[in-house]
């Protein structure tokens, strides 16, 4: 048994939780709780895949008491976050419910903005947009991107504080710094904007000591209004506790 729980952060996984599990048993990780900014590859693949995928970790995670807490990402199905899909060393957080984690107050909030949706892949000459399209029209379970993936806008209910602010998206105040590619649209642009703001207006409010988030697939970190901010790379892993 161990003394003290630890806490760990993750950037995103995209679907490779049998890696995630693999690198901390390597790393030595144990009795910890591991929290992954989004994009945790939920709602990929068939129905069952999830339970696929948990079950070929679900005993290193009780050997070493490891327990896995995702956000929802931009590439996370929306459904899987209603409390309903958890397993027993595998949860779900919905969107701005506070958890406390190793005696930290965590306040999550979920999702993004695709900005390369409507990017077309120069090989397929399709975008990921198209492709879900298909999916639909052809009556597939399957899907690659979800209308409803931007964050969750709330404005009453936000919590006096937190500890940590885990997102999937950053605060526009935060790296990087907001810059339009050619392949966005004006309207997913607006969107993209439109969310930073809102988690700028959170960030305000509740002024954590530190907040976490992914979806840039790189490392930034600072401070900002007495808040220290990082970044995740993709399967990057930092130690909180």
């Amino acid at each position: 048994m161990c003394n003290e729980r630890q806490l760990w952060i993750c950037g995103d996984i995209h679907g490779e939780l049998h890696w995630l599990v693999r690198n901390a048993v390597n790393r030595g990780i144990s009795c910890a709780d591991i929290l992954v900014v989004g994009d945790f590859g939920a709602g990929f693949g068939r129905p069952k895949s999830m339970d696929v995928a948990y079950g070929k970790v679900r005993a290193a995670l009780g050997n070493n008491d490891i327990c896995i807490y995702t956000i929802r990402g931009n590439h996370d199905a929306p459904a899987f976050f209603d409390g309903k899909h958890d397993f027993e060393r595998l949860l779900f957080l919905p969107d701005h419910c506070m958890v406390e984690l190793c005696g930290k107050k965590i306040y999550p909030i979920g999702g993004a903005v695709s900005a390369d949706i409507d990017l077309v892949d120069p090989l397929t000459r399709k975008s990921r947009r198209m492709i879900n399209d298909s999916l639909i029209k052809f009556g597939s379970s399957k899907r690659v991107w979800w209308p409803n993936e931007a964050p969750v806008q709330i404005s009453e209910g936000l919590p006096e504080t937190a500890d940590i602010v885990v997102s999937h998206e950053a605060p526009l105040s935060f790296d990087p710094p907001l810059v339009q590619a050619d392949y966005v649209r004006e309207k997913i642009w607006l969107k993209i904007v439109e969310s930073r703001k809102y988690l700028d207006y959170v960030l305000s409010q509740i002024k954590p000591t530190l907040w976490f988030y992914g979806h840039y697939h790189c490392h930034y970190e600072g401070n900002c209004q007495n808040t220290h901010y990082r970044c995740m790379d993709i399967a990057e892993m930092t130690q909180i506790v």
